[in-house]
């Protein structure tokens, strides 16, 4: 509104010099000077009374302490001259804006101190950037004002209904969604919370080290399990096998009968090679030892 007022100013003081001067000729000159004065004057308040809202911004217009309930989306706008507009990005943004973390001490439900940075990706909504000047003030307000509270509280709030396990447990998106959800709920209505990075925890020492024993521990149970199925699964295969040879014998016992026995052994003489020396049963019980191909 400043500029405004300086150019009203201007053009008062061209229509006073226009309005002034003594002889003809520096009359004149006065009455150019006054002109241009007043020119420059309503050139500035017209510059004034045409706005831009950028890509991704919302504007808020407000005239002597009175807020528009109506925010102006991208675009050109024409307004009162005399009325100031506050510019608000309305697109995703990130807590704390230099890419840097917030730390955050908390305690989990077994009431240990944990150290957390954590970041915040956010959104303003353009339906409420009214709302949000009126009460709180400018984006940087906002920022210091609701970000930073709702992060600070809805995080150790979050962390106090969490065990020292779940919070170091290789899925870290269940507490994650659990700060979300508690962020939100401080922030309220105001402005959408998109989502929480949990870029490190630390803990004391000696709670670190009894977690990283009670891994190894859990690692090694695995392990032992697992050695466990593989021999109890070679346990099974060999019962198995076992369970196949002695049906597989069954059969063969089944089928060798007095009448098949002679059968199978002429069938085996008649594939021997020439040469061969094989035993000949006798009915006395022993046995005598022929070559094939070759006499007694």
């Amino acid at each position: 509104m400043r500029p405004v007022f300086l150019a009203m100013m201007v053009i008062v003081v061209g229509a006073a010099v226009r309005a002034g001067g003594g002889a003809v000729t520096s009359k004149g000159n006065a009455k150019l000077v006054g002109y241009g004065l007043m020119l420059a004057g309503f050139i500035a308040v017209g510059m004034n009374a045409v706005v831009v809202i950028g890509v991704g911004e919302v504007g808020v217009k407000h005239f002597w302490g009175t807020v528009d309930p109506i925010s102006l989306p991208q675009g050109i706008h024409f307004i009162n001259p005399l009325a100031s507009v506050e510019k608000m990005s309305v697109r995703e943004q990130a807590y704390p804006p230099d890419g840097s973390v917030e730390r955050i001490d908390a305690q989990t439900s077994e009431q240990m101190n944990v150290a957390l940075e954590i970041s915040l990706l956010f959104r303003i909504d353009p339906a409420l950037a009214p709302e949000l000047y009126q009460t709180i003030g400018t984006e940087e307000d906002i920022k210091r004002r609701i970000i930073l509270n709702a992060v600070r509280n809805g995080v150790r709030d979050a962390i106090a209904t969490k065990s020292i396990n779940e919070i170091f447990s290789p899925n870290r998106r269940e507490v994650s969604a659990a700060m979300v959800e508690a962020v939100q709920a401080k922030a309220g209505a105001r402005i959408e919370v998109l989502d929480v990075f949990v870029r490190d925890i630390q803990t004391p020492p000696r709670v670190r080290e009894a977690i990283e024993e009670k891994l190894q521990r859990e690692q090694q149970v695995a392990a032992e399990r697992f050695q466990t199925e593989i021999i109890q699964e070679r346990a099974r295969q060999e019962v198995e096998a076992a369970k196949g040879l002695a049906e597989a014998q069954r059969i063969i016992t089944a089928g060798l009968t007095p009448a098949y026995l002679p059968f199978h052994y002429i069938e085996t003489l008649g594939e021997l090679p020439g040469g061969s020396v094989v035993y000949v049963p006798t009915e006395g019980g022993v046995p005598l030892m022929r070559n094939i191909g070759g006499g007694r």
